[in-house]
Order: structure tokens, then sequence, then C-alpha cells
């Protein structure tokens, strides 16, 4: 006959035997309902995990179909001739340890030629770069741009603009060519700065703008005087050229040469940044009728939608100048009877 009582010598007619043995009963109790509502929340914790997993596949692909969708607004990167005139500014930079000027007409493709040199050295096809896009406000702040400079250096600001260039001079452990857009943002103090990190710590400058930036560098003022001197690799690009407006109607498969001459006439009115903006649209129209190449009458439908830029177009020509009654200065005189 098997033994059922809890322990030896257990008394049930003991009133302490029977207490601890309730206690024992609640222990388990307790035990098994911790066990289950374990095992619950490890439940819970799974379904609720393989919904968050569900979600965020839905979202990652909905993010990846829109990418998929407005890929046909993505700016391909052409080597256009202003674009091959700033990596070779680059490249010479860092070849014999010189800094660089570089002034553009707006919408010549310079943060694009920036841009791809960064992606080209993240991808180790080109020289190590950093780029900093100076804004209106970060330009008129000697710190914020050592802020956004320090990083790439593989520094640390300090407390103090003073401290901070000590060590952006000292401590720079990296050597990229470290690129400067909107340069004609920054104040005449950034920019001596600057140079002065780039002569300590070894670190070759680009500095890119418009035509703004030739303030720093063309005053008779002798501070300013210094910083021309240290910028001898000066480049300008004014527009782009046909051959670069040819390369780039080619990358959105625009076709005959009624498309060709009227994609010069916008990069002649508008430089690349007009490309950029009317040829995704005239693609975009030439695949809503079936189209694989995109012709002159697509890119005229994508114009209607930029009217500032038919208007730069057409010029003289759809809007001639009033003509205007010449009121001459001399009095007629009165006839002889």
């Amino acid at each position: 006959m098997t033994d059922l009582r809890p322990w030896i010598g257990f008394n049930p007619n003991d009133p302490e035997d029977r207490e601890m043995l309730e206690r024992i009963h609640a222990e388990h109790e307790r035990r098994d309902r911790e066990a289950v509502e374990a095992f619950l929340r490890d439940r819970d914790e799974r379904e609720a995990e393989k919904v968050r997993a569900t979600a965020e596949a839905k979202r990652r692909a909905a993010i990846e179909a829109r990418r998929r969708e407005q890929g046909i607004w993505e700016t391909p990167f052409v080597p256009t001739s202003a674009a091959n005139l700033i990596h070779g500014a680059i490249d010479r930079c860092l070849r014999f340890g010189q800094n660089a000027l570089i002034i553009g007409s707006p919408g010549v493709g310079k943060t694009r030629a920036l841009e791809e040199a960064v992606r080209r050295s993240s991808t180790l096809e080109g020289p190590s770069v950093g780029l900093v896009t100076v804004s209106s406000v970060m330009g008129a702040s000697t710190m914020a741009v050592f802020e956004e400079v320090a990083p790439h250096l593989g520094v640390r600001p300090a407390y103090s603009i003073a401290a901070t260039l000590k060590r952006l001079c000292r401590e720079a452990c990296f050597a990229p060519v470290m690129l400067f857009d909107e340069a004609q943002n920054l104040t005449l103090r950034s920019a001596r700065e600057l140079l002065t990190i780039s002569e300590q710590a070894r670190i070759q400058m680009v500095f890119v703008g418009n035509d703004e930036v030739i303030k720093l560098v063309s005053s008779s003022q002798a501070a300013i005087q210094q910083i021309a001197r240290r910028l001898p690799i000066r480049e300008e690009i004014d527009c782009i050229l046909e051959t670069d407006a040819d390369l780039i109607a080619s990358r959105y498969d625009v076709e005959g040469m009624d498309a060709f001459r009227l994609c010069r006439d916008l990069a002649s009115a508008r430089h690349a940044d007009g490309l950029g903006k009317v040829l995704p649209v005239a693609r975009a129209l030439a695949r809503e009728r079936q189209s694989k190449m995109v012709h002159a009458v697509d890119i005229r439908a994508a114009l209607m939608t930029f009217p500032h830029f038919q208007r730069d177009l057409e010029g003289p020509r759809a809007s001639p100048a009033p003509q205007v009654k010449r009121q001459s200065s001399l009095k007629r005189l009165p006839r002889k009877r």
C-alpha cells in the first residue's frame, strides 16, 4: 500500500501538521499560477512580436514600393563637364596639398557633383572627403561651423571656439578633403579659421559657392588677401555645355533631334537644374502613353508644369516687346502760308 502522507511522521490530527500542509498546497498553487502566468506572458509576447514583425515587414515593403515609384523622379548622376571639373579640383587638392575655390552659377550641378564625391568616398571609389553644407544660420557662427567639421576629422568639439580650434589643429586624426558647399555663407572669420586648420592639420579644403563667394577673396583688405593667397586652385563654372545637355538627356531616354534641341535650349536657359526638373516629368508622361522613349511632345507637355521655364525658353519670340511710339523732342514748325 502506497504511503500518501506528505512527509514521514505526518499526523492529520495535529493542527500544526495540517497548517503546514495547507501552506505547502498554497505554495504549490502559487508556483503553478506563476508558471501559467509566465507561459501566457511569453505566448502574448511571442504573438506581439509576430505582429510587430509583420507590421515592420509591411512598412519596409511599403517604403521600398514608394522608393521604386519615386525612382522615376530621382536625378541620376551624370559626369558633366562641371562635375568633372569639381572632381578634378578635389584630386588636385589631394595630390598637391593645396586648397581650392570653385565658383559656379546656380543650377550647374555643383551640389550634385559634391554628393557624388561623398558617395565615391563611402564606397572607396574615390578620395576620402567630408561634406559640410553651410547654411546662412550656420555660416554666421564660427562655433557652428566647427561643430559640423569636427566629426569628419575625428575630433570632439570643446566648450569654446578657441578650445575647439586648438583641438581641430592638434587632434585631427583623419585626413579627408573637406568640401564646403554654399561657401558664400561663411563669414571672414570662419573662413580664416578653417584655413588655419587646413595648414596646421594638413587638411585640404575646397570652397564651393556662387558669385557671392568672390567677396571673400576680392577685397583690398589685407586679411582677405591672405585668404586669396591660401586658395591657389580656382575654377569657374558659368554654364553647362551642349554635350552635357545631350548626356543628361540620354540618361532620361530622350529620342529625336527636336527633343535634344529642346533640351539644349533648356540647359542654356536653366542649366542642369532645369533639365533635372523637367525631364523626370517628361519621362513619366511618356510612360503614361506606353512609350519607352521621351520625345519632344513629352518635354513640351512637361514644360507646361513649369511656366517660368517655358517663358525662359520662349523669350521674346512668344511675347514680343510692345511697340512704343517714339515722341520727338523737336516741335513741329508751322507751315508757311
